[in-house]
């Protein structure tokens, strides 16, 4: 890709914020488990703050762990400007890492994030750390894509419309698409390019490619991960809505407990 389509200013980080800021499906969500759970709260997989900045307005205090000290900067940045930054605490960290707080009360991670651990050991070691850090009743509640191996195979090399959103900050339009360039059935591991066209107001364009690979989970590889970290499965829904899990939902939300002694 040409240095001109890269991104014209806007670093990956904000760039971030402003290609997910039309999606709020599961904020409620994730603010009524931490009312309901308490904190602390740790946020694995933060990114810039979508949803820990949410939570710590409720009046929680967040750790929020990510791998990329620039997003954990703006981060830091939309917590103050929202009046939160005193009960935020950015940590940079992966996902496999011990938790930076003890005796958590909810462990989150939000937007299939869980996805990007791509090897059995580190799902396991994410399980593991989390139980951990939990306090007696505390949970790990997270969020995955329902894999449909076999319709996503057959669309690799498809350039796939997800739709368009619009940056506030500057009003940009943005044109997102994917494409799967691998899907493995049965592993579960593909490979995707996510490209998002920016078209600014005096008809400018420039383009960014984010390139994933990722493990898109088979209901039925939870409860084993689960069990033999210490968990209990509270409850498996297929959506943010407490939806019955059905074969064609779009995702899978899990609820697992740490349960008191």
């Amino acid at each position: 890709m040409p240095p001109e389509a890269t991104g014209a200013g806007v670093s990956p980080a904000r760039g971030f914020i402003a290609e997910h800021a039309h999606y709020d499906d599961d904020l409620g969500f994730w603010e009524a488990h931490a009312d309901r759970l308490g904190g602390p709260v740790c946020d694995l997989g933060a990114a810039a703050g979508r949803v820990a900045v949410r939570v710590a307005a409720r009046g929680h205090d967040v750790w929020a762990v990510d791998t990329d000290p620039d997003m954990l900067q703006v981060l830091i940045e939309r917590a103050e400007r929202e009046a939160v930054r005193g009960r935020v605490h950015p940590v940079v960290g992966s996902m496999t890492d011990p938790l930076p707080v003890a005796a958590a009360g909810l462990v989150m991670v939000p937007m299939n994030t869980l996805q990007l651990l791509l090897a059995p050991d580190d799902r396991a070691a994410c399980m593991r750390n989390v139980f951990d850090g939990l306090r007696p009743g505390g949970e790990f509640i997270f969020d995955l894509a329902m894999p449909h191996l076999g319709a996503t195979a057959e669309l690799v090399g498809c350039v796939l419309d997800t739709g368009h959103s619009v940056d506030p900050d500057n009003g940009d339009l943005l044109l997102h698409t994917a494409t799967f360039d691998e899907v493995d059935v049965a592993t579960g591991d593909v490979a995707l390019r996510l490209m998002i066209e920016r078209i600014r107001p005096d008809g400018s364009r420039s383009a960014v490619e984010r390139a994933h690979c990722l493990h898109l989970y088979d209901p039925d590889e939870i409860p084993p991960l689960a069990t033999a970290a210490g968990f209990a499965v509270v409850a498996v829904a297929g959506g943010f809505r407490d939806e019955s899990l059905a074969p064609d939902a779009e995702r899978h939300v899990w609820r697992l407990a740490r349960e008191s002694a």
